[in-house]
């Protein structure tokens, strides 16, 4: 499987200072060159057949600056703003009011006489198309580019709107972004990942962040079982798991858990350090099998062909093993739980220790992509940690599957 590995610039004295800037050269301030160092130590155990750059100076030198020799490529630019360009949202508004809010309303104008959305995201597109081809299918590439450029090339991934998708947010200065796949279908493995900045999204006055981390590693999971709803102990791995994610993790404020014993230990351990009581809530569950429950895969489609063939071949959403829940049922369920948890703690920083396939579902539901969230994204990686802002204006995917690269 092919994969490109996306690294936003560090910070810039213009991110610093609220400044706009398209494709302006501006150059990474003291912070942002620390930064560019610390992803490429995180970075430093990754082998890449081919690393490229953005040929913008704060693209360059945050690859640079990480210890990677990249290819410079005008392809990977940052969106050109026009005359936005070096103006902060403030004085964008009061300059370009009428134009603001007509991109808001959807129109598709060329921002500040520059590009349009749909003009830029082609562009991204092509680039990705152009990298793919250099790649064979087990090779791995990394590029260093910018913020609104791993934004548009997400909104083709994942079949989003042509405008600028509100429902994923702006990731952090050198966050990972992680795509596997081959002959142009891709599915997004991690998404704004800046766990080694140590840095989780800080919640506003009046927002949530609601953290949905999964378990440790399950016995069920080593041996590559199904189990749902079933109940069963956690690995001689995952038992240690819930304490290396406290030790690696940022603040937190709350922590929740579903009823099953593989989440409410992998809390328990986290939360130990902590000095925090996990509150169990059953609707955090994962996702019901039916019948399934207890099979590997390899049985699931012996023993039930055509169940498995109207899931996974043809595309529908029926219940799992028959019995068991849609996904349009567990996001439905996990969305409620995200809101309610979320609405006890406003302004608060919670973690809510769930399951992978509850969390993908949550996650593909807040998209908006229903069923087809199975083939867009991969399923979340044991104590990987994906965080949603929710707030009254509804639910914006922060991250995830943030800390399995």
């Amino acid at each position: 499987m092919t994969e490109i590995w996306f690294v936003r610039h560090g910070e810039t004295t213009a991110n610093a200072a609220g400044v706009w800037q398209g494709q302006g050269d501006v150059g990474l301030s003291a912070r942002g060159r620390e930064q560019a160092g610390v992803v490429g130590e995180r970075l430093r155990g990754t082998p890449f057949d081919l690393v490229v750059a953005s040929d913008q100076v704060r693209a360059r030198d945050t690859a640079a600056d990480a210890g990677f020799a990249a290819e410079p490529d005008p392809a990977w630019r940052e969106m050109d703003i026009g005359c936005w360009d070096g103006l902060t949202l403030a004085e964008v508004t009061a300059r370009y009011g009428d134009d603001l809010r007509a991109l808001a309303a959807g129109q598709d104008l060329a921002v500040g006489g520059g590009e349009t959305w749909s003009g830029f995201r082609a562009r991204v597109q092509a680039a990705r198309a152009g990298l793919e081809r250099r790649l064979g299918p087990e090779e791995r590439a990394l590029v260093v580019t910018h913020g609104a450029v791993i934004h548009a090339l997400l909104s083709g991934v994942l079949h989003l709107s042509a405008r600028r998708p509100s429902v994923l947010e702006h990731g952090p200065n050198t966050a990972l972004t992680v795509l596997a796949g081959s002959d142009g279908a891709w599915r997004v493995r991690t998404l704004n990942d800046a766990g080694h900045l140590g840095l989780a999204p800080v919640p506003g006055e009046r927002t949530a962040v609601v953290g949905l981390a999964r378990h440790g590693e399950s016995e069920a999971n080593a041996a590559g079982i199904w189990h749902g709803v079933t109940d069963g102990p956690l690995s001689p791995r995952g038992l240690l798991q819930g304490a290396e994610l406290a030790a690696r993790y940022d603040t937190v404020d709350y922590v929740y858990s579903s009823q099953l014993q593989r989440a409410r230990l992998t809390a328990a351990a986290f939360g130990a350090s902590r000095g925090l009581e996990p509150a169990v809530r059953p609707d955090l569950h994962e996702m019901g099998y039916g019948r399934w429950e207890g099979l590997t895969a390899e049985q699931i489609q012996e023993t039930f062909p055509d169940d498995w063939a109207a899931n996974y071949v043809e595309g529908s959403d029926v219940p799992r093993g028959r019995t068991g829940e849609t996904a349009a049922g567990t996001a439905a369920r996990m969305r409620q739980a995200v809101e309610e948890i979320a609405a006890a703690h406003p302004g608060g920083r919670v973690l809510a220790f769930s399951h992978g396939g509850a969390i993908r579902a949550c996650v593909g539901g807040i998209l908006g992509l229903g069923v087809a969230a199975r083939d867009l994204l991969e399923s979340p990686g044991n104590v990987s940690v994906t965080h949603l802002r929710v707030g009254a204006k509804g639910i914006v995917v922060a991250d995830y599957n943030a800390g399995v690269v």
